[in-house]
């Protein structure tokens, strides 16, 4: 019997990126550039992977944090993370 990845809910991370970004969940739309539309710094950004890695359980390299520039991306790199665990 296959046994399905577990799949990282999507509302839930935009809740967390909003949060760390201290912006209501509706202005952070999916593919809403960190840097380009939402002003994200590189600070600010650090502050949102370590959240993220703090909430799943993963941790990220270096060159993958400079791929965290929208929520799709985060989704990505996290349930791609999270199934890898499994």
């Amino acid at each position: 019997m296959s046994q399905t990845s577990p799949s990282v809910d999507r509302e839930e991370l935009r809740a967390l990126v909003a949060d760390a970004l201290e912006l209501p969940v509706e202005e952070v739309a999916d593919d809403a550039s960190f840097p380009d539309d939402l002003e994200v710094d590189s600070l600010t950004a650090l502050e949102v992977a370590v959240r993220i890695e703090k909430r799943y359980g993963v941790k990220f390299a270096e060159d993958e944090l400079k791929r965290l520039t929208s929520v799709d991306a985060a989704h990505a790199l996290v349930d791609a993370r999270v199934a890898a665990q499994v």
